[in-house]
């Protein structure tokens, strides 16, 4: 007869549920479903628009067999080391995180996404490791491009990366993306210094509001979100042609978005004035209608662990 110890010991084994180990994230737990190459997220641990990495993130239900399908080639993507240009990968369990799924739009699975500063593409086509890699390394290449039409040597008044939280921007490379998050931005002609200061000043202050940092300012962290992107034009510089974008007074605010036709403040620049046009126009965003949890299509196969003992 085996010892008392033994039989507490598979007693315990008989009746205890799935185990779960750390793998990756310390603040979500590992499912088991994907291998520690997969780095479990959750809530309190999901990719800021800060990261210095992008992210592959896959939104999954381990009772769904689309994504029993699918579960070898994410492995496989997993394990690509540098064929995947430095991005990580992770997954999300919808079983464990029924909520933070419908709140990112997750209506089936598996829905797999790249994240970088803030910007997403969702993945579609089939779950190879050869598919999953190439879209990866376009998609690297896209969210490049858009930082490069970012840079512009027209600085104007914007000179610093280290203090300006507002961006210049060139007309050659307008307009800037406009997702995740819109732009407001400001026309403007140079040679008033008091004039000058003063733009300067507040729109730096409306970027910081709206979740803006330094570009070269590595360890700057803001705690709001970045709901707005704020940026500036000279058009005191020849090389910036701002007519062709009906600009006809300066300073102009204007405000750029996905959702509505370009609008311009029409209010003197003024710090509160500028955030109630700001929040007027944010408003107007249409709101994303919430989705139902995703449910499983397979049944769990609760009597495996048992017959395995």
């Amino acid at each position: 007869m085996p010892p008392l110890r033994l039989w507490a010991a598979l007693l315990a084994l008989a009746t205890a549920g799935p185990k779960q180990t750390t793998g990756g994230s310390k603040a979500c737990s590992h499912t088991g479903f994907y291998s520690k190459k997969v780095i479990p997220m959750c809530l309190s641990h999901f990719p800021e628009e800060s990261s210095k990495n992008a992210w592959v993130v896959q939104f999954y239900h381990p009772w769904v067999q689309k994504v029993h399908e699918a579960q070898a080639g994410y492995e496989k993507l997993a394990a690509a080391g540098g064929k995947i240009e430095g991005a990580k990968v992770g997954a999300i369990d919808c079983k464990e995180n029924q909520e933070f799924c419908a709140t990112h739009g997750v209506s089936g699975v598996p829905t797999t996404r790249i994240l970088s500063a803030g910007r997403s593409r969702e993945f579609e086509g089939e779950y190879t490791e050869d598919a999953l890699v190439s879209w990866v390394s376009d998609s690297m290449k896209r969210f490049k491009d858009m930082d490069e039409a970012l840079k512009c040597d027209l600085k104007g008044l914007f000179t610093d990366p280290m203090k300006d939280s507002a961006l210049p921007l060139c007309t050659a490379s307008f307009p800037p993306t406009l997702e995740p998050v819109p732009w407001m931005v400001s026309f403007y002609e140079t040679g008033d210094r008091n004039k000058d200061k003063t733009m300067r000043t507040k729109l730096n202050k409306i970027a910081e509001r709206y979740g803006n940092t330094p570009p070269k300012k590595v360890d700057a962290k803001n705690k709001k979100p970045l709901k707005m992107r704020v940026g500036a034009v000279d058009c005191s510089n020849k090389k910036n042609d701002c007519e062709t974008l009906g600009i006809t007074s300066f300073p102009t605010v204007r405000f750029y978005s996905s959702w509505a036709e370009p609008k311009d403040f029409d209010s003197f620049i003024d710090t509160d004035e500028l955030k109630q046009f700001a929040d007027a126009r944010l408003k107007e965003k249409p709101k994303v209608e919430k989705v139902e949890a995703v449910k499983a299509d397979m049944p769990e196969e609760t009597e495996k662990a048992k017959e395995e003992l």
